[in-house]
């Protein structure tokens, strides 16, 4: 990751608008930037997991309204990821760059960080609390400001390092 896509990243930092509840197309920029600072990034065109429980139609509407916020996919650097709606009960197979959960979907993390061991898949969330219990291994959040919070035990356990540049400006937990 060059010292571009940093200063871009730190550039999302600053000048953040009012704290809302739900997820941002700003909060996904940022996690696709995130992304970039992987020890082994993904490149060129990947999926973005939207996780949801299958059995409830708010949730999946909601996974719906967050993959919207993609549009033609998120851009950052030399990646470029398309939204896909994931079942809770299919994300421990998914093939996707990353897992993002929604809300309702947090219950699950145990049993999906379970499934996705060591395969190095990044499981997201956009609530810093979804890291209580190491088993989401980031957390991004845009406003009021934006906040890349890592778990360590977590990163650990699905395989997934970052560089070390990126770990000077995140928070490790």
């Amino acid at each position: 990751m060059g010292i571009a896509a940093l200063c871009g990243l730190i550039a999302l930092c600053l000048g953040a608008p009012p704290a809302t509840a739900e997820t941002t197309a700003r909060d996904l920029q940022v996690l696709a930037r995130a992304l970039g600072f992987l020890d082994r990034a993904p490149k060129g065109t990947g999926e973005l997991g939207i996780v949801y429980p299958a059995a409830s139609p708010a949730a999946k509407a909601e996974a719906e309204r967050v993959a919207a916020l993609c549009g033609d996919g998120l851009r950052a650097g030399a990646l470029t990821l398309h939204p896909r709606l994931v079942p809770a009960e299919a994300a421990g197979q998914a093939q996707v760059a990353a897992l993002l959960l929604t809300e309702a979907a947090l219950p699950e993390a145990g049993q999906i960080a379970g499934a996705l061991a060591g395969r190095g898949i990044p499981l997201i969330a956009t609530t810093p609390a979804a890291l209580d219990g190491n088993r989401v291994v980031m957390a991004v959040r845009s406003e009021p400001r934006v906040e890349i919070l890592v778990s360590r035990a977590a990163a650990q356990a699905a395989g997934v390092t970052f560089s070390a540049a990126f770990r000077m400006m995140i928070q490790e937990r």
